[in-house]
């Protein structure tokens, strides 16, 4: 009898050690489970999907990590106050709302809670039979602030509506309509029409919504591929889930301009209307002073060129610091936890900046722009105009104003703002300054980006690099790990081929390729685990 009961109670003891250990296994299990779970069920969150759907995914995740014979179960918990007021479902975790009157943006957290019935090898002889284990994990799917700056310079027209094309493929060619209103600039005229032709009952025939008008009527006779860009963007802008992701709009031609800040970005019909109503903006002329007919005739073009990158970058990058761009913000607009995203599509290499030292204005004197080496009555400027000899050179900027200091430095130095780690974060050598740490992709739009080069005819040498493309990959690779300096090795568009993506940039020959440049720049969007 003794030797029965003290072996009842020696296999307690042994059980104790091995059920304990076989215990503690399995909760190690299902927490790591439960965390993949969580990740998830937070993708398919970013993606809009349901409770029911994330409840799937989650518990899916869950049995697929072999947690035990048995199934597990999942729960999942969101905040549902931005989808309606209550009462909410079951679903609904106040604890993963802003607090209340804090003013904090919501966050797209998912908490997934898994129960699983862990059961015992020896404890059962004293009567243990089981016991539940539980576990939870909060994800986070990345709320975004995207900045989506355009360039909307005329060259954004090159497939112009009278190039003889059926750019819309509506079956005619006479895209735009008999327009007669010179420009001072060749082509100009070309740009006038198809703005002005946007603002007209269409003409394409039945079954186009004829002689309606815009919005009622469709667009497709304006500018080429600009029509493209804004489609693709409002693309882009379905992608986002919104209250949570934000998306500004800035544009930019010889200045920049802002025509949708952070603080109005959570509106999607806002957004998408501004996109609608974007357009190519005409060859530009200074107030005030003669028209620039400067093209071979050796005037001076300071002032005179369109693309003007730098104000884009500029515009675009200060909305991370400041959502409302007025110099005020509001708790909350501010969203450090956020992914900050810049995205820049241009068709060719930057040729305007401006300064506003020493109180110059940009709008009536040409010397607040900047040109290489010339001097105002006596230009020796180079083609294409307002860029140095080599598009891999670096000149500092003014003050002193360096001689060879150039759109294209400029373009590179607002680059660095953007990309360059904040004051928070170690700086890598090649950032001078603290930036915004914001992640940037850029994509390169038609042959101007990979055929923009210095005339020789000027005597700079045979060639001053590939304007556009080496200005786009070098903004792309100071967003693309937050170093401007990446060594070569380490740089993905080291010894890529012209017109090839890599990295964070993106080549597209036309318009028609967009959507497909866009797509795979939303497919990168991360995911992160926060507890």
């Amino acid at each position: 009898m003794l030797i029965a009961v003290a072996f009842i109670g020696l296999a307690a003891f042994i059980g104790l050690a091995v059920d304990a250990g076989i215990l503690f296994t399995q909760i190690g299990h299902l927490r790591r489970a439960v965390d993949a779970a969580a990740l998830g069920a937070a993708n398919q969150f970013r993606e809009g999907r349901s409770v029911i759907e994330l409840t799937a995914a989650a518990t899916e995740f869950i049995n697929l990590n072999n947690v035990s014979t048995d199934p597990a179960t999942a729960k999942v918990f969101i905040c549902e106050e931005p989808f309606g007021p209550a009462p909410y479902s079951a679903a609904h975790d106040p604890d993963l709302c802003p607090a209340p009157l804090s003013g904090d943006p919501y966050r797209k957290f998912v908490r997934v809670q898994a129960e699983l019935e862990v059961h015992f090898a020896f404890l059962p002889i004293i009567g243990f039979y089981s016991v539940p284990i539980t576990a939870d994990a909060i994800s986070e799917t990345a709320a975004v602030d995207l900045v989506l700056v355009i360039d909307t310079s005329s060259s954004m027209a090159f497939d112009l509506c009278s190039d003889g094309l059926d750019n819309d493929e509506d079956g005619v060619f006479d895209d735009c309509p008999s327009i007669s209103n010179p420009g001072p600039l060749p082509g100009e005229n070309d740009v006038d029409a198809c703005n002005l032709n946007a603002t007209l009952p269409d003409d394409d025939g039945p079954g186009e919504d004829a002689g309606q008008l815009p919005p009622d009527g469709d667009r497709e006779d304006d500018c080429h591929p600009f029509e493209e860009v804004r489609a693709a963007s409002q693309q882009l802008l379905s992608r986002m889930y919104f209250p949570y992701d934000r998306m500004a709009v800035v544009t930019f031609s010889r200045v920049g301009s802002r025509p949708v800040s952070l603080a109005q970005g959570s509106d999607p019909i806002f957004v998408f209307n501004q996109i609608e109503a974007l357009e190519v903006e005409t060859n530009p002329f200074v107030t005030g002073q003669t028209p620039c007919d400067f093209v071979g005739t050796g005037g001076d073009p300071r002032g005179c060129l369109n693309t003007n990158t730098a104000d884009g970058l500029m515009f675009g990058g200060n909305l991370f610091g400041d959502p409302n761009a007025d110099g005020i913000s509001s708790p909350g607009e501010i969203r450090q936890e956020a992914v900050w995203i810049l995205i820049l599509l241009s068709d060719g290499a930057a040729n305007a900046f401006y300064t506003t030292e020493g109180g110059l204005d940009p709008n009536v004197d040409r010397n607040a722009w900047f040109c290489p080496g010339g001097t105002p009555g006596l230009p020796t400027w180079i083609e294409p105009f307002c860029t140095d000899t080599d598009s891999s050179s670096r000149h500092d900027p003014p003050p002193p104003p360096s001689p060879q200091y150039d759109p294209d430095d400029a373009a590179r130095d607002m680059a660095d703002f953007v990309g360059c780690p904040d004051s928070t974060e170690p700086q890598p050598s090649a950032c001078s300054e603290p930036g915004q740490g914001a992640v940037i992709f850029t994509i390169g739009l038609g042959d101007q980006v990979v055929n923009t080069r210095c005339d020789p005819s000027y005597g700079v040498g045979p060639s001053c690099g590939n304007l556009g493309e080496d200005l786009l990959r070098y903004v792309a690779g100071a967003g693309d790990d937050n170093d401007p300096g990446t060594p070569s090795a380490l740089d993905p568009c080291d010894g890529a081929g012209d017109g090839n993506d890599c990295g964070n940039y993106y080549f597209a020959p036309s318009g028609a390729g967009l959507l497909r440049v866009f797509e795979a720049i939303a497919s990168r969007i991360f995911t992160r685990l926060t507890h």
